[in-house]
Parts: C-alpha cells; structure tokens; sequence
C-alpha cells in the first residue's frame, strides 16, 4: 500500500505528467463548451411569427401571431420572443411584417407612438379636425416649415380644357408637428435634424373633408408656403380658392362622403373633440387660424 501512495505521488509530481493531464482537461473543458454552444445554437426555440403578411400601423391581435420552431442562431438580439409583448401593440409606420417573419422590438411600438395619434398629444381649436399631410424635404421648402409656424396651401391643376389653374387653397394654417418616415419628432433633436415625410395641422371640418378628396387626385399639386409669402406663379392662370374648391368637389362627385369623413373623423377624432372643447373654451385669448 505505502509503495503505490509512493508511486502515485511520484506520478503526479511528475512536471510531464502534470503537464498533460492540464492538457487533457483543458481539452476537454473547450470540447463541452463547444459542444454546449453548438448545441444553444442549433436547438429550436418555439417563437412567435406572423400568422399573414401584416400592413403598417396594424394592431396585433392573437390572430396575427403563430408559433414555429425557428435555429436560435437565426434570431437577432432585438427579436420578440413572448406573445405578451406584442398583443395590444402596433406595428411601425413603416414596416410590413412578412407572413411567417419574427418580430423584432423596432418594427414595434405602442399605440401613443402611432403618427396617427399626434392629435391625441396637441391641442387644436374647437371645432377644427386634424389632418396629416405627406411632405418631403421639397415641399417643405428644405424643412423650413417648422412647428407653431403658419403656412398658406397653394394648389395646382388642369382644367377641363387642360389649362394649368394655381391660386391658394387655403391660408394662416398653424403647423402642430413635424415627423420623420418612423413617426418621430423630426425636430426633437436640434442637433441632427430628421427628414420631414408628414406634417399635421388642424383645419375646419369642411376643408378636412376637402383635403380627404384631393388625395384621390392625381392631376393636383398642393404647394406649402409661409404665411403671406409671394410664390412663382409662371404662366398659370390664377384663379380664387372657390374655384379650386369646386374643382375638387367636380371631380370626387362619385366617392362616398362616408369613406371620406365620417368614418375617419370619428376613428380619429372622437377621443380628443371632447378634451379639446374644454380646453379651448378656458383658453379665449388664443389666436384662432383664419381661413
């Protein structure tokens, strides 16, 4: 017995012997650790997907969500991986989710980060509706249109006798917000301004019904100026806001009024017309919009 305590202490401090049994475990600590990360990897992990292709600016429902066996190395570090956090929320303003896609946190956003619901967060004039225009940074004028600032709306067209008719649309319109493609304060951060993609002001029910037609137009031009400024206009023939007012009216004759305003003034309006009525009827000293 005491001879092989004897041998087995020579053996271990044998510096070669020593040497390769570090080895050896080293070996084999790197092979479980590979072995356990191939493992991670490669193993399947029951995520939630898109059960349809989903739009922009779509609340998810169950409906909207299967599950599927997806590698874990192809989920990203910013992939949705519980159903809980997605239900109840929206999709981005500018993303389309794919049939059978993963979710990811930037595609989405709760529902006060909606760019539709910028009028929940502004405070408008009794009466007034608020409508949400395509801008880009030409129509801006280099994003020179700025919130709190008034502009003038100037419209272009072709008669029926395809004479080009220019005159202003509308006047002294409050600008509220500014946003980039993604919803967000385009102005938020000074320091690296955003690229302007809508602008939202709020006009009398009238003429946001009258905006709601002219996007069906194609043959139109609505033209965006600061307030009282001079605009080019070449060898248009000018003509008074009524006129272009009749013109658009002559040319969505056959659109359901309903598919124009009632719907989507409600959809949009319908949370924010009481608390802007009371706010408003305290506030007598603010400047109304002339239009």
């Amino acid at each position: 017995m005491n001879n092989f305590v004897i041998s087995l202490k020579r053996f271990f401090t044998n510096k070669n012997v020593v040497t390769i049994l570090l080895v050896l475990v080293i070996l084999v600590v790197l092979y479980v650790g590979y072995s356990s990360s191939i493992k991670k990897q490669t193993n399947p992990i029951n995520m939630p997907v898109a059960a349809r292709t989903i739009e922009p600016q779509t609340e998810l429902t169950s409906e909207d969500i299967t599950y599927k066996q997806v590698a874990n190395s192809m989920i990203g570090e910013t992939a949705i991986r519980n159903s809980g956090a997605l239900i109840g929320r929206y999709t981005n303003v500018n993303v389309t989710v794919p049939e059978g896609s993963i979710f990811y946190q930037e595609w989405i956003v709760d529902q006060d980060k909606i760019p539709g619901n910028w009028i929940e967060q502004l405070n408008y004039e009794a009466g007034e509706l608020g409508y949400y225009m395509d801008v880009d940074m030409t129509s801006t004028l280099g994003n020179s249109v700025l919130p709190n600032t008034y502009i003038d709306i100037y419209m272009k067209a072709k008669d029926e006798n395809g004479v080009v008719i220019f005159g202003k649309l509308m006047k002294n319109i409050k600008v509220l917000v500014v946003h980039d493609d993604s919803g967000r304060n385009v102005f938020s951060n000074m320091a690296e301004v955003g690229n302007p993609s809508k602008i939202g002001f709020a006009v009398r029910q009238d003429m946001y019904t009258l905006l709601k037609k002219s996007e069906y137009l194609n043959d139109i031009e609505l033209i965006l100026a600061p307030r009282g400024s001079t605009v080019p206009t070449n060898d248009y023939v000018i003509v008074t806001s009524a006129t272009l007012r009749d013109y658009i009216d002559a040319q969505t004759t056959t659109i359901e009024e309903d598919v124009i305003d009632d719907k989507e003034i409600d959809d949009n309006n319908s949370n924010n017309d009481k608390t802007n009525n009371n706010q408003n009827s305290t506030t007598n000293d603010k400047q109304t919009t002339t239009r």
